[in-house]
């Protein structure tokens, strides 16, 4: 603020908050209204907008709050720096220059603030030395050295061009650098996501736990360039035991015993087998005078504990942002592999009865007819609420034509494999024709159902833009819920949620989106 004031001569300042009730935010907010009272200037309370830390509620909200400004004012000042880069993106989408026309700041000083251009001006709150001294303090703790006590850490202005100003010669660098970045990361993510692919489909069928095995070491021997070479996959005993029998997943802990269902020592499988939970990494060597870094992240699904994958000495996974992605693959693919499993155990008949589509995985019209329907008959009979779901790929003859049918199966198949990661396990999907699912399942009022439709848009929009595909990728979703007092066929509701369906997708059309 003592910058904006005093280099830019900033008088009007609009601000964008976290939270109300976020001390953060209010701190933060307080020193703005300080440091304009030292200057004579006051901040109008109507110039604020509450932006809840959020990217995505700024980029939908701001637009029409700009619009009914009279005048703009000297800069918008935002609690964090994705508020800031998403009030950037309104701005010039409205056509307004940043910071020609108006001063954008933010707080926190991300990396992606620094790679944005205009470079972002913000606040730096001094993580990295933090991270140091904390790394310092616990190997102290470990040899006996007493606590430092509390620890106070200055924040410090980081100067970019959104406030006016220009930059040096290592922001130039770091900028230039990013530039580069921006056309790698795309390359980089589809080849990821291609391994991310084989790490669903590696599991997508397996009829027992041991399939799960020999599945993930044909997978894992073939390329295991992202995971490194000491990594292993532990299962908790009960979720194992749940896949092979009847039983429930721990929602707290761990079992006593763990089954490391796959891992890698040195590059090389290891055999499946058992450790005790208190050993926790696999082939420990706990006399070596190695120094190593293990990465412990939980594997699970909801409350659900599948158990957890530890890995040696591969921390770049964290820096490239490919450890989240890869585990919640690998979650996935185990509880996909869970569900198969207990299915394969149950119902003998659904292997021998072609109810699954080919190309998806998901019910065909056979299986709509033979488990999908009595399944929506038992949910009423049981008086439990219920809902149907329709859901159609937009322009798909458009796809056919313009990109061939081989692009058109792969829309099909991401479509199906973004509603399969998207609605409850419990729920059952069908590929009732050649572009439209159905999807029913239970509905209990403890979810909103129109969440899960608008992931459902939402995450085929994403993976489409995600895999580079040559057409965006949008779908229209209908659904309606069944009241379990209502005596209205089955057919009917269907009717019902295919016209609400065919609704969004006559306003898609009319919008044209797929240009």
């Amino acid at each position: 603020m003592e910058h904006l004031i005093t280099v830019h001569g900033v008088k009007d300042v609009f601000w964008i908050s976290g939270p109300e009730d976020n001390e953060d935010s209010v701190a933060r907010y307080k020193t703005i209204v300080s440091v304009m009272e030292e200057h004579g200037l006051t901040i109008d309370p109507a110039r604020t907008f509450n932006g809840y830390w959020s990217y995505a509620i700024v980029e939908d909200k701001l637009p029409d709050v700009i619009s009914k400004m009279e005048k703009l004012p000297d800069v918008f000042v935002c609690a964090n720096d994705s508020m800031a880069l998403a009030t950037c993106i309104v701005l010039e989408k409205a056509g307004i220059h940043v910071p020609g026309d108006v001063k954008v700041t933010g707080y926190d000083n991300l990396m992606s603030g620094n790679h944005f251009s205009p470079a972002l001006t913000s606040v730096d709150r001094g993580w990295d030395e933090r991270s140091y001294q904390a790394m310092d303090s616990l190997i102290g703790l470990i040899n006996g050295d007493p606590d430092f006590g509390d620890r106070v850490y200055d924040s410090k202005f980081d100067l970019g061009e959104s406030c006016g100003c220009t930059l040096g010669t290592e922001g130039i660098r770091i900028q230039q650098e990013a530039w580069k970045r921006a056309f790698l990361i795309p390359v980089e993510r589809t080849i990821f996501d291609w391994h991310l692919i084989q790490l669903d489909d590696a599991v997508a069928h397996v009829k027992s736990v041991n399939d799960i095995y020999l599945a993930y070491k044909e997978m894992w021997e073939s390329n295991h360039d992202y995971e490194g070479n000491d990594f292993y996959v532990c299962l908790d005993q009960d979720f194992v035991d749940s896949m092979e029998e009847e039983g429930i997943c721990k929602t707290a802990g761990y079992s006593e015993e763990i089954d490391v269902i796959y891992g890698m020592k040195e590059g090389a499988t290891v055999p499946r087998h058992n450790i005790a939970l208190e050993e926790l990494v696999p082939y420990y060597d706990k006399d070596s005078a190695e120094t190593s870094v293990y990465i412990f992240v939980p594997l699970h699904m909801g409350a659900d504990t599948f158990g957890y994958y530890v890995c040696k000495n591969n921390q770049k996974m964290i820096k490239d942002f490919y450890l989240n992605s890869l585990i919640r693959h690998v979650a996935y693919g185990l509880e996909r592999a869970h569900q198969n499993i207990r299915l394969e155990k149950m119902n003998k008949v659904l292997a021998e009865s072609s109810v699954r589509d080919e190309l998806t995985g998901l019910y065909n019209r056979m299986g709509y007819e033979r488990i999908v329907i009595p399944y929506l008959d038992e949910l009423r009979r049981s008086k439990k609420k219920s809902v149907i779901m329709v859901t159609d790929i937009n322009k798909m003859k458009e796809i056919n034509d313009k990109h061939g049918h081989l692009r058109g199966d792969m829309a099909i198949k991401t479509v199906a494999n973004v509603i399969k990661s998207t609605v409850p396990v419990s729920w059952k999907a069908v590929r009732y024709g050649g572009d439209e699912y159905v999807i029913i399942g239970d509905y209990d009022d403890s979810g909103d159902v129109n969440d899960i439709k608008n992931d459902i848009i939402g995450k085929s929009m994403q993976v489409s833009e995600d895999l580079n595909m040559p057409f965006k990728l949008s779908v229209s979703v209908g659904y309606v819920i069944i009241d379990p007092e209502n005596t209205l066929e089955n057919e009917e509701y269907f009717r019902m949620a295919d016209e609400a369906m065919y609704e969004m997708k006559r306003e898609a059309h009319k919008n044209d989106i797929n240009k």
